[in-house]
């Protein structure tokens, strides 16, 4: 399993979301996003979930948000870098 992907998050401060948050609603829409789904001590801590695919079988993972991109250029630019391949911008 990878331990980093690049996605594309809708931001949120708080697990409310911008419906009923004002300060979600001013963070403004998603993300590019490099994200740890492995991140240290799975299931301690409150984190957000992702559905990824894996093998062909969908799982859901714990992530967490390392970095935001600008433009997608950047992400992808930064994911030959670091020799990230898992890389999905749909939404």
């Amino acid at each position: 399993m990878p331990g980093k992907i690049i996605r594309l998050i809708p931001m949120s401060h708080c697990k409310r979301g911008p419906q009923a948050c004002e300060q979600c609603r001013a963070m403004g829409g998603p993300r590019i996003c490099l994200l740890d789904i492995d991140p240290p001590d799975p299931g301690m801590v409150q984190r957000r979930v992702i559905e990824l695919l894996i093998d062909g079988e969908r799982v859901w993972r714990e992530f967490e948000i390392i970095r935001t991109f600008a433009a997608e250029a950047e992400a992808r630019d930064w994911a030959a870098a670091h020799g990230i391949t898992d890389i999905d911008l749909s939404q």
